[in-house]
């Protein structure tokens, strides 16, 4: 297995997802001036934060940090 420097499995779909989720809900907000978007950024950006966590973890347990 070698270290790769872009993410993949679950890191990749949660920070597709987080992502997608804060586009979106970027979008409702501007067309809907609904206040309750902001809530769905945060919760995008707190799933691609986790993404990005896992991905991290996943490169230091197989060496591939630097």
């Amino acid at each position: 297995m070698s270290a790769k420097p872009s993410p993949g499995g679950w890191a990749l779909a949660l920070i597709m997802l987080g992502s997608l989720a804060m586009m979106g809900a970027a979008v409702g907000l501007l067309v809907l001036h609904e206040p309750a978007c902001r809530f769905t950024v945060v919760g995008g950006a707190a799933v691609q934060f986790a993404g990005w966590l896992l991905h991290g973890r996943r490169l230091r347990r197989i060496g591939g940090a630097a």
